[in-house]
């Protein structure tokens, strides 16, 4: 009987650790820099608005594209254009763009950190007319 009380203490523990792990893991995945980069995101007053997590380096990609749909069909968009091509994003920075009204059938924040990329749909931010 005192083994069978050992053998429970001793899987008991193990199941203790195995969950300490598993929540370690989840929540420094959850501190990702592409998580930063998510969590900041946000929309006010017409604009979409983000924040360039300190983490970001010259690796990263970082693109913002759309797609308006208008009576005459689809128009492709993109914002900060200029940052994009040139990687020229700043560590900390807001950055923010004007979002037309209209019909938008797609608006993303692509991101790429060299580790991991993420597709962040932008459209969740914006509220539905």
């Amino acid at each position: 009987m005192v083994r069978y009380r050992k053998g429970i203490i001793v899987l008991g523990g193990v199941l203790l650790c195995v969950l300490g792990v598993i929540l370690v893991r989840e929540g420094l995945m959850k501190n990702s820099p592409l998580e930063k980069l998510e969590r900041s995101v946000g929309y006010s007053e017409g604009m979409v608005h983000f924040t360039v997590p300190e983490e970001y380096d010259s690796s990263w990609y970082i693109q913002i594209s759309g797609r308006l749909e208008t009576e005459g069909g689809g128009m492709s968009v993109h914002y900060l254009d200029e940052e994009s091509e040139a990687g020229s994003w700043e560590k900390g920075k807001m950055y923010s763009f004007p979002v037309e009204e209209g019909s938008w059938s797609e608006l993303v924040l692509y991101v790429s950190s060299g580790n991991e990329e993420a597709d962040i749909n932008l459209l969740d931010y914006i509220p539905k007319d």
